[in-house]
């Protein structure tokens, strides 16, 4: 690598910076969730250059075949004192989104205009805002995907940064082409918990050269063990996670049913409800006479179509219950409490082994999952290939459940 260039000068190349690690399964349909983060950027100028001058963008991610598309804008970059560090801001771009097939495109651009207070406030509004929307189309999105309200909102905003940018002549120079830097990624290369993206113009760098360590609290992008310091660049991570990071609304209904049923079971060991009247509220019945059943059938409606989590998540949470409506039956149809504690015991433990679980509970646990994937199956993206979408039929329903020790620990707590 020759001597650093300086920013608006230069090739373009985005770089794909891969960690090590152990994890090196690959982004997969119905198994993961994919998010996005914008970690650092930075700009080599003259800190003389900055007294009247500042830096701004907008970044623009496609997934699901280019059906959901999330904007945001960069804010501002401004150094002051000769400083030459960039700025920092590191925040989720796209919070933990299921993943649903198809590449991942990625779209950049970095512009200097002429400072200025006002459009400056305008600019760091406007980032605020997008990644706003991009969080509020992620966490409320159903199986069709986010919202057309929400989409369309942050397209306005994100065009109306682009004007401003474009607008203001004077002193206007593109740190990135004008018409952006772009980079497709396919699935297979998402490969371990993250990757990253280093949208760059300037000297012509190595790929396996790159690497990216962190420096304090920051992490940023290192060519030949030596910090980049080099023209302009973006530098992105994708990440590929198993368990959904945030809390859906139902959560609390989840664990109360979970508690009903087992509150249930005790009753009637301890005479305190009566056999046959606790088998009626545990089975489809007229009149509003099983309000058990009845609860358990609501809340696996609204899981079933809670299009923010994945497959294997959410199949986990209905066949849960049903295995839990199961065991109560068998257990106050026999008069005996053990079936149910040690049930309970039993599927825990095959499911944090990645073990079927034989006989009536094993089949009622991948009955549920079963249902659910066959009510999804029309939102996968069609061109997905097959190696990219999780199998979780049969057996494969419980190997599959292994992986978000997380959830499991929080659903058997109850």
């Amino acid at each position: 690598m020759s001597g650093p260039v300086e920013a608006g000068e230069g090739e373009h190349r985005v770089y794909r910076i891969v960690p090590q690690s152990t994890d090196r399964a690959k982004l997969t349909v119905r198994n993961h969730y994919v998010g996005v983060d914008a970690v650092a950027w930075y700009i080599n100028k003259e800190g003389s250059w900055f007294t009247d001058r500042m830096a701004s963008g907008t970044l623009d991610i496609q997934l699901s075949g280019g059906m959901e598309k999330y904007q945001a804008g960069l804010g501002t970059f401004e150094l002051k004192g000769g400083a030459k560090v960039a700025p920092v801001f590191d925040k989720a771009v796209i919070p933990d989104r299921n993943y649903r097939g198809g590449p991942l495109v990625f779209a950049a651009s970095l512009t200097a205009i002429k400072k200025n207070t006002a459009i400056a406030g305008m600019l760091k509004s406007a980032a605020s805002a997008s990644l706003g929307i991009a969080a509020g189309m992620v966490q409320t999105a159903s199986l069709t995907g986010p919202a057309a309200l929400l989409a369309g909102a942050g397209q306005d905003l994100i065009a109306g940064v682009k004007k401003v940018l474009s607008d203001t002549a004077e002193k206007r120079e593109p740190l990135f082409d004008f018409s952006g830097l772009e980079k497709t990624i396919q699935p297979e290369e998402i490969t371990g918990p993250e990757v990253y993206l280093l949208f760059h113009r300037g000297t012509i760098l190595d790929e396996a050269k790159l690497t990216v360590h962190a420096s304090g609290q920051v992490r940023l992008p290192y060519h030949a063990g030596a910090a980049l310091e080099d023209g302009a660049w973006l530098l992105l991570r994708v990440r590929r996670s198993d368990e959904y990071s945030g809390a859906r609304d139902w959560f609390d209904s989840g664990r109360n049913l979970r508690g009903k049923i087992e509150s249930l079971v005790s009753d009637v060991d301890a005479g305190f409800v009566a056999k046959e009247s606790a088998l009626r509220q545990l089975m489809p019945g007229p009149d509003g006479n099983a309000p058990i059943y009845e609860e358990f059938a609501r809340l696996r409606t609204i899981i079933q179509n809670d299009g923010v989590l994945t497959e294997r998540e959410a199949s986990l949470h209905v066949a849960d219950l049903k295995s839990r409506l199961t065991l109560a039956r068998d257990a106050i149809n026999a008069s005996d409490k053990k079936l149910y504690d040690e049930g309970l015991i039993n599927l825990k433990t095959s499911l944090v082994s990645g073990k079927e679980i034989g006989g009536r509970l094993g089949e009622a646990f991948k009955a549920e999952v079963a249902e659910l994937l066959e009510m999804r199956s029309a939102t996968l993206i069609k061109d997905t290939s097959f190696r990219r979408i999780a199998d979780l039929s049969g057996t494969g329903s419980f190997e599959a459940m292994r992986y978000m020790p997380t959830v499991l620990n929080r659903i058997m707590e109850v």
